[in-house]
């Protein structure tokens, strides 16, 4: 009975949000793809990343310094932001698994209590054709319902159908340097900007008696790494000092599995003059990305709507850069898993106090862990479901939390379990060694597996006992009052594992 009342009231409570929607304060979150916790500027002693825009947001907000992605591959890793649910739990574990079953997701609960939506950029969910409650959809690629221009077919327009072809191809035959090349057409036009151009004419065309979530969501400095002036020029200055990571060793080879397969060669790279380029590229990448958000902002002072506006930045997961000769992500080490995270609170909300003087948050937290956060800033706390699995990082900066989580999660081929100080990996069974054991306090390169040392049997088994609870969760999916799970899944591939960028 008391339960129902509760119910009852959160449904009168989110109606009578819905009818004063103009009164609450907008979202803006901010995705890009495959950037590293260190590849911001006031995050590394590293001069080649030059990140001025998210410095400054850092400075005006808080930066969690120890956030990790719940699923270092994209779709996973986007089911759980918007779901905050594992994604063990949702089902789609790998770029090319639909979820398991239909979900509640953000941009449905905040559509549902009054606000207008919109997306710029990438969403990379399946099917690939909805609009995943978006009423603005502009694609990147060829998502959504393509009812607005996508920025595949503004450039044809533009420049015709060979536009995307690089003039400049520096390794044109290999797996992964053949992603580097210079682009023929102005920076004005490549995908960043255009994302950026329809964020912007966003701000102008909403529905100004409604709040607004808008989701700009970047696929760089995810590869190809093509590049337009001025951001050509500046990468063949920056390849000259570029500085590889310290467990890059050249002409190191892949080592293969118990069954003898090598990992592919775009996951890999031992030649030295390709590792420097491309990681010159990817830091020159996360710099126009910097410029494009610096737009954003700007664009969204001059519509007015700076103070009134949750601001949130992270990225989907990370990029391994050379890190033990690794590329790319879908890996359990720290450089495809710890994401950056920044939070600013609207300045007249009950947490710019707390939120907004350039606060630096050291414990661990998870994407899952955004959602929550979200609904909490704009006064429209997640139901108390065990089917959302995150917690509201509000708790944690105005330190409400009390005892905040021991232990983080992370899955996709490996799966690892982290705690203050240790992280342990188990494998998945095809790729050789079953368990690895790290202290990131002492080896935060994760160069030595501590798996057999004697004295840390106490650290495993604790560790591998939360391990394997993890892994049984399977809450159903929450409810919602007034809100049913929506987007049911397209028919799953037979086959899990398949890798794909």
């Amino acid at each position: 009975m008391k339960k129902s009342i509760l119910t009852l009231l959160f449904v009168i409570f989110a109606t009578t949000f819905s009818l004063k929607a103009a009164e609450h304060p907008n979202v803006l979150f901010i995705m890009v793809d495959e950037m590293r916790a260190d590849a911001l500027g006031i995050a590394t002693e590293n001069s080649a990343y030059q990140t001025p825009a998210l410095d400054r947001l850092a400075s005006e907000g808080t930066r969690f310094t120890q956030a990790y992605t719940v699923a270092a591959v994209c779709v996973s890793s986007r089911y759980s932001f918007f779901t905050s649910r594992y994604s063990h739990v949702h089902g789609a574990t790998n770029n090319n698994i639909s979820i398991r079953t239909a979900q509640i997701l953000l941009p449905s609960i905040l559509k549902h209590l009054g606000y207008q939506t919109a997306i710029s950029g990438k969403l990379h969910f399946h099917p690939s054709d909805q609009d995943y409650d978006f009423d603005y959809f502009w694609s990147f690629s060829n998502e959504g319902p393509k009812k607005l221009e996508t920025w595949p077919q503004y450039l044809t327009a533009k420049h015709g159908n060979t536009a995307r072809q690089t003039i400049d191809k520096p390794f044109p035959g290999d797996s992964l340097g053949g992603d580097l090349g210079k682009l023929s057409y102005p920076k004005e036009d490549t995908q960043s900007f255009w994302i950026t151009d329809r964020a912007v004419e966003f701000f102008n065309i909403r529905d100004k008696s409604k709040p607004f979530f808008l989701f700009v969501s970047y696929l760089e400095p995810h590869s190809p790494s093509h590049l337009a002036e001025p951001y050509w020029s500046q990468y063949e200055q920056t390849r000259k000092n570029v500085t590889l990571s310290p467990t890059f060793v050249p002409g190191k080879e892949p080592v293969p599995n118990k069954n003898g397969i090598s990992r592919p060669g775009r996951h890999w790279v031992s030649d030295t003059e390709i590792a420097k380029a491309m990681t010159a590229a990817y830091h020159v990448k996360v710099k126009h990305i910097d410029d494009c958000i610096q737009r954003l902002f700007d664009g969204l002072k001059k519509a007015g709507l700076d103070e009134n506006t949750l601001i949130i930045f992270t990225s989907d997961h990370g990029n391994m850069l050379g890190d033990h000769n690794r590329w790319f992500k879908g890996v359990p080490y720290e450089g495809s898993t710890r994401i950056p995270l920044i939070i600013k609170a609207p300045r007249h909300s009950s947490y710019a106090e707390t939120f907004n003087h350039g606060k630096i948050v050291q414990e661990l937290v998870e994407s899952i862990d955004v959602m929550p956060t979200i609904l909490d800033v704009i006064g429209q706390p997640l139901p108390d479901d065990p089917g959302f699995q995150g917690k509201s990082l509000t708790q944690l900066v105005t330190g409400r939390a009390g005892e905040w989580k021991n232990a983080i999660f992370s899955e996709r081929t490996g799966i690892f379990v982290r705690s203050d100080k240790y992280k342990l990996i188990q494998n998945d069974p095809v790729t050789g060694s079953q368990y690895e054991l790290y202290n990131l306090e002492t080896d935060p390169y994760e160069t030595k597996n501590l798996i057999n040392d004697p004295t840390l049997k106490t650290v495993f088994d604790d560790l591998k006992q939360k391990l394997e609870i993890w892994q049984k969760e399977n809450p159903a999916v929450p409810k919602y009052p007034g809100l049913e799970p929506k987007f049911a899944p397209v028919e799953r591939e037979p086959n899990e594992n398949k890798n794909r960028n």
